[in-house]
């Protein structure tokens, strides 16, 4: 993992209620992350897999354009995912964590990684 891409893995886990970061290639290997010890960064990588494709698949087929991005939101969190250079940026956040602020730092941090994948 190169140094850019871990400092900018690094800067989304500081945000106040994110719990980790990664970003997934789309066919499930992880080329960085910044992710809390009690989540398997295998099991992310498949799971963002397919939900990558099925995001990829509903946007086609219902001729929405090419997917860029989604958030799941739970009982106990959010899980935030978007696209960068054909990778998937996963974010994993608390329920109280301010989405407004993440998809700012989100938007900044899929910028700074197309210039490192």
């Amino acid at each position: 993992m190169s140094e850019k891409l871990t400092e900018v893995l690094d800067s989304l886990k500081a945000i106040k209620g994110v719990h980790g970061a990664a970003l997934i290639e789309k066919f499930g290997l992880i080329k960085g992350s910044a992710l809390p010890g009690w989540v398997d960064p295998e099991a992310v990588a498949a799971m963002v897999t397919l939900i990558l494709k099925a995001s990829q698949r509903a946007t086609k087929e219902l001729e929405q354009g090419v997917f860029q991005n989604a958030i799941i939101e739970s009982e106990k969190g959010k899980i935030l995912f978007a696209e960068v250079k054909g990778n998937i940026l996963t974010l994993i956040a608390t329920k109280e964590a301010k989405l407004g602020i993440i998809n700012l730092k989100l938007g900044a941090a899929s910028e700074a990684i197309k210039d490192v994948v």
